[in-house]
C-alpha cells in the first residue's frame, strides 16, 4: 500500500490563506512563483498531487479543508485535476489558471495569474504563449 505522504505533498505553511493545486511539470514554476508572491505579501502553499490512482482522498481533503482560497493550476484546457479532486472529495476549486498551448508554465505566468485572481477578482485565467 502506498502511503498518502507519497501520493501528495503540501509545500509551504499549512495555514497559508491561498492553496495552489497542481501536478506534473508545473511544480517548479509554482514553487518559484510562490517565492515572488511571498515577496508581494501573498502567502501561499502548494498541494502537489503525485498519484491519481489510488487517489489520496484523505490527504487532499485535509489540505484543502484548511484553505480559504483554492487555485488549480493546470497544463490542460479543462482543469482535469480540479475535476478529479471534486469527484473524489466533493471540494471545488475557487479559481483556475490553465495553459494548453503545449508549453510549460513559467514562474512569471504563475505569479501574474495568482495576482490577477487575488487583486482583480478574476475567476479563471487562461495563459498562452504570445
Amino acid at each position: 500500500m502506498i502511503p498518502d505522504s507519497k501520493k501528495a505533498i503540501l509545500h509551504g505553511p499549512k495555514s497559508a490563506p491561498v492553496t495552489l493545486v497542481g501536478w506534473g511539470s508545473s511544480k517548479g514554476a509554482i514553487l518559484d512563483g510562490m517565492e515572488d508572491l511571498k515577496t508581494d505579501g501573498i502567502e501561499t502553499n502548494f498541494l502537489q498531487v503525485r498519484y491519481v490512482n489510488p487517489f489520496p482522498t484523505d490527504f487532499v481533503q485535509e489540505a484543502l479543508g484548511q484553505a480559504r482560497r483554492k487555485i488549480a493550476i493546470e497544463n490542460n484546457y479543462s482543469a482535469q485535476m480540479a475535476g478529479l479532486i471534486r469527484e473524489k472529495t466533493g471540494i471545488a476549486m475557487d479559481n483556475t489558471i490553465v495553459k494548453f498551448d503545449g508549453r510549460p508554465f513559467s514562474q512569471n505566468e504563475i505569479y501574474e495569474g495568482v495576482k490577477d485572481i487575488i487583486k482583480n477578482g478574476v475567476k479563471e485565467v487562461t495563459v498562452s504563449h504570445a
